[in-house]
């Protein structure tokens, strides 16, 4: 019974001195090292402390038990000299803030590397790219690597237009055209290896000046491109207006089309819509052959016309429409350069200020449906 006691009296011990409370009132005074109770409050012996346990057991401490218990429930405090000195976090040094690379990038890669390559690798080999109704060449660089190159030529396309385009959609936060950069080759470069029907093609066509070297528009090659032949198709035009319920799986498309179709007004490119000009690459949409935008506008009616290809849309991404009106007008002009004539530029601003009235109208008369 002695040995009992004894471990049942360490128990009580530990439980005290790790602040575990009891239903003892005399074990809580002991922890908080309290010998008596409040005036006029009953006084409790722990002589009569009784301990059941799951046999039935019941015992009683005697007066010595009862004198160990309260010495060995007085609280320990270290002396200050063994306490640990307190460092505060400094309050100078702040952790390096999370960076966010938001460089521009065009199908995961980034374009100001892809544009370094694109203006200075050195050529290998320039062959013909065929299709289409306009000189066309693909050039492989020393390291593998490919690009479309469209020269500067008298008929149908504009080697500054497919190089402005790119331009535009960078100001507009899309990432749907490729890469491109203005490159000079001479003539007999671009000619060298070229079937002779192509050759006499170049001699009629191409635009020489008097150093005998033609500006060319050098592409990012898009691997894996396929026509989507959308001029072909119909399903795509009811999801353009508003009320019409989308599919589930069409959201996606749906914004790409209205988005090309609003890129297309402010570019004046009315060549889109004749024939295997609608591309995608890996379920994305890619906009290319730019080559018929800009040009003349003699007192904007290729503008008003093209206006009616853009109503074919009354939805448009909430991010194109905020691009749109936010967009940095002079900062553009600069970027452009001599890309575009003040002639084409002020017809740009013309289209800028119309579409931005026209998805006005839209969200004042559709405000839950025309932005997507």
């Amino acid at each position: 019974m002695k040995l009992f006691r004894l471990i049942l009296l360490s128990l009580i011990c530990s439980l005290s001195v790790e602040g575990r409370s009891t239903s003892s009132p005399n074990v809580r005074t002991a922890y908080l090292h309290e010998s008596g109770g409040a005036a006029g409050s009953p006084q409790t012996n722990l002589a009569s402390l009784q301990v059941s346990g799951t046999s039935g057991l019941t015992m009683q401490l005697g007066p010595r038990s009862e004198a160990l218990l309260r010495r060995s429930h007085r609280l320990f405090v270290p002396p200050i000299s063994e306490l640990p000195p307190f460092e505060p976090s400094p309050t100078d040094v702040e952790p390096p803030p999370s960076v966010v690379d938001s460089r521009p990038r065009f199908r995961g890669e980034l374009d100001e590397e892809v544009l370094a390559k694109l203006c200075s690798l050195q050529v290998k080999s320039i062959r013909p790219l065929g299709g289409g109704s306009s000189i066309k060449l693909r050039v492989t660089f020393v390291d593998g690597s490919q690009a479309a190159v469209k020269p500067n030529q008298l008929r149908i396309t504009r080697y500054q237009a497919e190089v402005a385009a790119y331009k535009l959609s960078r100001a507009l936060g899309l990432a749907v055209v490729p890469p491109s950069c203005v490159r000079t080759f001479s003539k007999e470069a671009l000619q060298t290896g070229m079937p002779k029907d192509l050759r006499e093609r170049m001699d009629q066509e191409l635009v020489v000046d008097e150093h005998g070297n033609v500006k060319t528009a050098v592409i990012q090659w898009v691997s894996g491109l396929r026509n989507m032949k959308l001029e072909q198709a119909d399903w795509w035009r009811p999801l353009l207006k508003t009320g019409e319920p989308i599919p589930s799986g069409k959201h996606k498309r749906v914004a790409e089309i209205s988005t090309l179709l609003l890129f297309d007004y402010l570019l004046l490119n009315f060549d889109r819509w004749s024939g295997g000009n609608t591309t995608e690459a890996d379920g994305e949409m890619i906009y290319i052959d730019q080559g018929a935008g800009f040009g003349p506008d003699k007192k904007h009616g290729h503008s008003r016309l093209m206006l009616k290809t853009l109503k074919w849309s009354e939805r448009f991404p909430r991010h194109l429409a905020h691009s749109l009106f936010q967009l940095d007008l002079p900062a553009l002009r600069a970027d452009f350069g001599d890309l575009v004539t003040d002639e084409e530029w002020e017809s740009f601003l013309y289209r800028v200020e119309h579409a931005r009235a026209y998805l006005k109208s839209l969200k004042k008369q559709h405000p839950k449906d025309s932005l997507l």
